[in-house]
């Protein structure tokens, strides 16, 4: 089964390994990059602790979260934990359920002055008594010019991976100027409001049960009869770099 991969790079590879790993012929083909943006000043001692929902906040924030060791980091899901120790920092906590559920673990700890070191495209603060939480922007994912061979792609996929809302919207819009008909595209999605932000009209809509890219697997597995794809040890992943 063949599952098109349009996330920025290195995420895209990443994701595309798991799929691989798990039998499916993953084709990866990036509509957006990732931006680094400058962290406006921040007084490390001013939290309690720090959360981080995507690797991409880490390898962005290096420097801060360099200087502030000293503060618990809290990550969402296990591709944030392991980018966090590539750069050698400690993670207090790792959960696999969302930044709400990650903020009542914090919270659990004791801290209750959060900083949420995130992506432009987040979701929404969880509101949770007593616990203050502040955000700060420190990348974002520029759209990349529309790949020649975007409609070929997407054509010969059996579902389209789609990891964050400007992702979806993104696509659906391609998908829309290239005259592509929705009612012959699956999409497979993290969330609710993922799925909501493609609209409607879709073959099918598939929302993994938690935000990583195990459970998004899972869902699709449910969905579709899949035939066995699995690649063999050391096989290229089509668009892969």
């Amino acid at each position: 089964m063949k599952v098109l991969i349009i996330r920025p790079q290195p995420g895209a590879d990443a994701t595309a390994r798991r799929f691989a790993a798990a039998g499916y012929a993953p084709v990866v083909m990036p509509l957006f990059a990732i931006e680094h943006l400058p962290l406006q000043t921040v007084p490390v001692d001013g939290y309690d602790a720090i959360l981080l929902t995507s690797g991409n906040a880490a390898r962005a924030a290096t420097g801060f979260l360099e200087s502030a060791r000293d503060t618990p980091i809290y990550a969402v899901g296990s591709a944030t934990a392991s980018a966090l120790a590539h750069l050698s920092l400690p993670v207090a906590a790792t959960g696999s359920n969302g930044v709400e559920a990650l903020v009542g673990v914090a919270a659990a700890d004791g801290h209750t002055k959060l900083l949420w070191l995130a992506g432009e495209d987040h979701s929404a603060v969880p509101q949770i008594a007593g616990v203050h939480i502040d955000i700060a922007i420190v990348y974002r994912s520029a759209a990349l010019e529309t790949p020649a061979h975007f409609a070929a792609q997407v054509e010969v996929c059996d579902a389209v991976i789609l990891h964050s809302s400007r992702a979806a919207a993104h696509f659906a819009g391609l998908c829309d100027a290239g005259g592509l008909s929705r009612s012959k595209i699956a999409l497979a999605t993290f969330s609710n409001a993922i799925a909501q932000s493609a609209g409607d009209g879709w073959a099918q809509i598939i929302v993994a049960s938690s935000p990583n890219d195990a459970a998004l697997m899972d869902a699709i597995g449910q969905h579709f009869t899949r035939i066995d794809c699995t690649l063999p040890p050391n096989a290229a992943i089509e668009g892969a770099t």
